[in-house]
């Protein structure tokens, strides 16, 4: 069991990815992309501590509930928590459960890393969105792509090339509570 320091967990979210996912946004960046639509993600610092089981636990009810096919790590920056990640991707997978990651570094970049816990998360995806943020180059053809220069990498079969241009539209959630707005997918 490892534990993970996140920003936000939306149970059901139709903007984060390929048909219904949970969305699970990590605490902390180094990447600092002008223009980031998380700016609150980056600052590395404790946030929501919880341990894999808990939140594996947490994706099941939504699993009951929602019908989720798969599951979006971003940031902040998945893979300074590529160790937790790794844990919840390779129990996604038993279970019939997609892994979709967002990720500023290059995928080659992920490769050469030679680190443990980054190879074990990466032998556990199934799409991964590489590359940095860059606002000058947004992307408004790609469904959940946010600029021109990032890859799309499919690791897997589980989906096929083209799936980012389904709708071709990015979309936007707004999420209203007693106590919060709360708001994730593209809105620029």
């Amino acid at each position: 069991m490892a534990y993970l320091n996140l920003a936000s967990i939306r149970l059901c979210t139709e903007s984060e990815g390929p048909g219904k996912r949970i969305a699970i946004w990590v605490q902390g960046c180094e990447r600092r992309c002008p223009g980031c639509c998380n700016l609150d993600m980056q600052e590395i610092r404790k946030n929501i501590i919880v341990d894999t089981n808990d939140l594996i636990e947490l994706i099941q009810k939504s699993m009951a509930s929602d019908e989720i096919e798969g599951l979006s790590f971003i940031g902040g920056e998945p893979m300074l928590q590529a160790e937790g990640l790794s844990e919840i991707a390779k129990w996604a997978h038993s279970v019939g459960l997609t892994v979709l990651v967002f990720t500023g570094y290059l995928y080659n970049e992920l490769v050469e890393m030679n680190n443990k816990s980054v190879d074990e998360l990466l032998s556990n995806i199934d799409l991964i969105v590489d590359g940095p943020y860059l606002q000058e180059l947004y992307d408004n053809e790609r469904d959940w792509i946010g600029s021109k220069n990032q890859n799309i990498h499919f690791l897997t079969q589980a989906y096929e090339p083209g799936i980012e241009f389904e709708k071709q539209e990015h979309q936007m959630e707004v999420l209203v509570s007693e106590n919060d707005i709360l708001v994730n997918g593209w809105p620029y």
